[in-house]
């Protein structure tokens, strides 16, 4: 699913690049904001992601059942209410906290305003999604979101550069493709589940009861201050970037598009860590959740160096992709470039490290023990990234070289600590406690599996 964010993203830039040249820096200006209003809703799916694999490593489906409708229930509830949050606080966000240059802020605030109905809508993809990814399945989520991505590519142009009847609209056209791309992704997601989960039951009018939050709490809180901290971490560094002018602000959201091109061997790795670690913890094999852990990591940290050393020999022609100087002088086109390129020589060949920290949270999830690896996070984004980045980068008049230092030094030192973590945490532990023990013990009949139950419909269908 992030793999298909990044294409969003990359697409998106494109055309806004053809559009003008500083917007293709509003994206970036918007999404730690987004990021804030969306932090409840993420850290509460990626702690039940750890509470529903586990039930489905222990052959639990009634209760896999009770805990995914709890959990589209809170979900498309908080989508509604920051959705909401969001359109009417961007005003505030933008002109306070980011302090968006302001030859951008009307299309920067265009943009958030249209991405506050996208909220809505990820609330419900993203609870639909973890229920899928939970029982093992990650490929119906990601083949929604690949149609997804499909659509916003043929959508991007027509609403931003305009097509026909379809005035351009900038940056406010790139988030309605985004808004309608999510449409089709969240329909055919549906579909899909319906079909091949029939045994599914989500009820919206379960009771979140104690027992639930008890349960789901403890996992979420630590991700929801992280959440939080992360997003705010970012608007700040936006915020610092911002003070060198909206040129800067377009080489610095450039960079992070590189960036995502090196992460592509990253992100679907991740994301089978949270499942794997979780079924089997789940299962009570904790010894193949480490295994897993160790040499997943491991193997993503040698795949984003190999991708990080390709994309930089190719850098240049990367980003001139996104540089077309349109509505900007050609000094100023000289001056983005050179930016762009001292931004990725001082910081690109550091996402190996930060790859561990991502793996590392990606534990955290699930095994349910997400306290420490979001200590680690926090103080690798305050400590180092944003009080040592202003300190270079003001303080000592590096400027903008100050910020790249610090980002360097944040990714390495985070992914070291995280990793040790990893290797030597007591972190393989179930959070559900001997509940497989307790129906063995009361004789309830063993719930089919969900392989089994598909097999099941479908023979049920044929004998009609």
């Amino acid at each position: 699913m992030r793999l298909v964010q990044d294409v969003y993203g990359v697409v998106d830039s494109f055309w806004l690049s053809r559009y003008h040249q500083l917007a293709v820096a509003v994206p970036r200006q918007v999404w730690p904001s987004y990021m804030i209003f969306t932090a409840f809703t993420m850290a509460f799916a990626s702690a039940n992601i750890a509470l529903l694999s586990q039930y489905a490593g222990a052959a639990l489906y009634k209760e896999f059942s009770v805990a995914a409708s709890k959990l589209f229930l809170v979900s498309t509830s908080s989508g509604l209410l920051f959705g909401t949050l969001f359109y009417v606080l961007a005003p505030h966000v933008f002109t306070h906290i980011v302090a968006t240059p302001p030859e951008m802020y009307s299309e920067v605030l265009s943009y958030a305003r249209v991405m506050s109905a996208d909220l809505v809508l990820l609330s419900v993809n993203m609870a639909l999604a973890i229920i899928v990814q939970a029982l093992g399945d990650t490929r119906t989520p990601a083949l929604s979101q690949v149609v997804g991505g499909i659509a916003n590519v043929f959508l991007d142009p027509v609403f931003i550069m305009g097509f026909g009847i379809v005035p351009a609209i900038g940056a406010a056209g790139a988030a309605l493709a985004t808004v309608l791309s999510k449409v089709i992704s969240l329909a055919i997601l549906l579909l899909i589940v319906k079909r091949r989960y029939a045994w599914l039951e989500l009820r919206v009018g379960h009771d979140i009861d104690k027992k639930y939050l008890s349960a789901t709490l403890p996992i979420a809180l630590p991700l929801l201050a992280m959440n939080i901290s992360n997003s705010l971490a970012f608007n700040i560094q936006n915020r610092l970037v911002n003070t060198f002018g909206s040129l800067t602000a377009s080489a610095f959201s450039i960079g992070f598009i590189v960036f995502d091109l090196v992460n592509t061997s990253l992100w679907g790795l991740t994301e089978g860590i949270t499942i794997m670690v979780g079924q089997n913890i789940g299962a009570r094999n904790f010894e193949r959740a480490k295994r897993v852990a160790k040499a997943t990591s491991m193997f993503i940290f040698i795949a984003v160096l190999a991708t990080a050393t390709i994309v930089y020999m190719f850098r240049i022609p990367i980003v001139s992709i996104f540089v077309t100087g349109q509505g900007v002088t050609q000094e100023a086109v000289e001056q983005l470039l050179s930016e762009v390129d001292n931004f990725l020589t001082a910081t690109i060949w550091t996402l190996p490290f930060f790859a561990l920290t991502f793996s590392s949270m990606s534990v955290g999830r699930g095994s349910g023990h997400t306290l420490i690896p979001t200590v680690i996070n926090m103080l690798r984004l305050w400590g180092l990234r944003i009080c040592l980045g202003y300190a270079l980068a003001l303080a000592t008049g590096l400027g903008t070289v100050g910020i790249y230092i610090a980002f360097a030094i944040s990714n390495i030192i985070g992914g070291v600590v995280s990793i040790s973590w990893v290797l030597w945490g007591h972190w393989a532990k179930p959070i559900i406690g001997e509940t497989r023990k307790s129906f063995a013990e009361v004789g309830e009949v063993k719930t089919p599996t969900p392989i089994t139950m598909c097999r099941s419909a479908k023979g049920s269908r044929g004998k009609k």
